[in-house]
């Protein structure tokens, strides 16, 4: 157990900025799929962020950075997975559920796993979201 920590201790470290790199090339330059709706105006991104930590949300810190993202937010499901929200500055959230990159770190980065899960994310958000009608890009 000593040695995995060891090896995300660094790897927390080290990959950031070699995903930050590969976003500069070129590599990543778009939102990711599954539109939930828009952060309702009645609320802004701290009190979005604040209702996430209650929830069991931490910062996504190995994730691509999508163009306009303002918040990236992850919450573990069972030491596999995770639900991972973005929010946008035009107010845009989106939202999937997917391998964890400390679980499966190339099926995470393959999206072998990527799903929706509308339902759990409006739960999680309640009326901070205008929800999106039947749309998931």
């Amino acid at each position: 157990m000593e040695k995995i920590r060891f090896f995300w201790n660094i790897a927390y470290r080290v990959w950031p900025p070699c995903i930050r790199t590969a976003e500069k090339l070129g590599f990543h330059n778009f939102r990711q799929k599954f539109l939930l709706g828009r952060l309702n105006s009645q609320f802004n991104k701290s009190e979005l962020a604040k209702l996430l930590y209650a929830a069991g949300f931490e910062a996504a810190v190995i994730a691509w950075h999508d163009p306009g993202q303002v918040l990236s937010m992850r919450k573990i499901d069972s030491e596999i997975y995770q639900y991972h929200l973005r929010l946008f500055v035009d107010g845009e959230i989106r939202a999937h559920y997917e391998y964890s990159p400390e679980s499966h770190p190339l099926s995470h980065f393959l999206e072998a796993r990527f799903e929706p899960r509308t339902e759990i994310f409006k739960e999680f958000l309640g009326n901070y979201l205008v929800a999106e009608e039947s749309k998931t890009d």
